[in-house]
């Protein structure tokens, strides 16, 4: 099969009269529109998404076979005649799997993080990512590019508590976070079991998949959890009492809302409430769940 089949169809509006060698033309706003060399490009190793489904992949391969890369994708120069993709990568490994020589390309220029967001905005509108790429895609936005969740949530058109409860899913262990990654727990899932000691997280994961456990069930078992946990002493006292059932649920739920360890100190008609946090980016995150700034 000639690697040129597919090329024909679709490329006519970007390149008329395009030829076999690569070219390329500046436009008015910047960024150059190119046909591409398929082997010249690489996928962005910061790319939010992990996951490519090989049925889906194939039938867009048979698509392109069929009609050409009808989108171009989003690349950055790379150095040395190579380019690195910014939005697209789903397009180009089809295009590889169709045998293409060449795709059509916008060739822009993108700083790193400029790259992560422009990856993370085209895959969330196309509702492309699972819930923990979606979260280590915030975080990366926040620990490598000094992102803020505000800032985020301006740039992304997210909600701060949207993106909150997104990150908590980053909590959970490593095998619970493959079970929400491949869609076998969902988000609601995981995130009620993020505060739980891994153990105890990974056994309720377990069994929610076994079983086919709806969110509210996997609450009432980790509601269970965090009751009979051992929980610190108040000060001065040398054993912690057992709460009442009522305050018991209420410090649960906290726990679930929060993401972290909270502890309710009763003492006569009224008490405290006991809220850690491991460091500045948990109080901050803290502090946005209960607090969160108005839009």
């Amino acid at each position: 099969m000639s690697k040129q089949r597919g090329l024909g169809r679709g490329l006519g509006a970007f390149f008329p009269g395009s030829g076999a060698t690569a070219t390329a033309r500046e436009t008015a706003e910047g960024p150059r529109v190119a046909l591409i060399a398929v082997d010249a490009i690489e996928a962005n190793p910061h790319q939010p998404r992990r996951a490519f489904d090989a049925a889906e992949l194939e039938a867009l391969a048979q698509s392109i076979r069929a009609n050409g890369v009808l989108s171009p994708i989003l690349v950055r120069a790379a150095g040395n005649g190579r380019y690195e993709i910014v939005a697209g990568e789903r397009r180009w490994r089809a295009a590889k799997l169709a045998d293409l020589a060449q795709m059509p390309a916008l060739v822009r220029e993108a700083t790193d993080p400029q790259s992560l967001e422009l990856a993370l905005i085209e895959n969330l509108q196309r509702a492309d990512l699972n819930p923990i790429e979606e979260a280590a895609g915030y975080r990366q936005l926040m620990e490598d590019h000094g992102f803020t969740q505000d800032m985020l949530s301006q740039r992304l058109g997210k909600a701060r508590p949207t993106l909150t409860n997104a990150l908590r899913l980053l909590a959970l262990p490593e095998s619970v976070q493959a079970m929400v990654r491949d869609g076998r727990l969902s988000a609601g899932h995981g995130r009620a079991i993020a505060s739980l000691p891994v153990p105890r997280a990974e056994e309720i994961a377990r069994a929610a998949v076994a079983h086919g456990l709806s969110v509210r069930e996997v609450e009432r078992l980790a509601s269970r959890t965090a009751t009979t946990a051992r929980r610190p002493a108040p000060k001065g006292a040398t054993t912690a009492a057992a709460l009442p059932p009522e305050l018991a649920e209420v410090e649960s739920r906290m726990r679930f809302a929060l993401a972290t360890r909270v502890v309710i100190h009763p003492s006569g008609r009224g008490g405290s409430i006991e809220i850690r946090y491991a460091g500045d980016d948990e109080l901050q995150r803290i502090v946005d769940a209960i607090c969160p700034e108005e839009s």
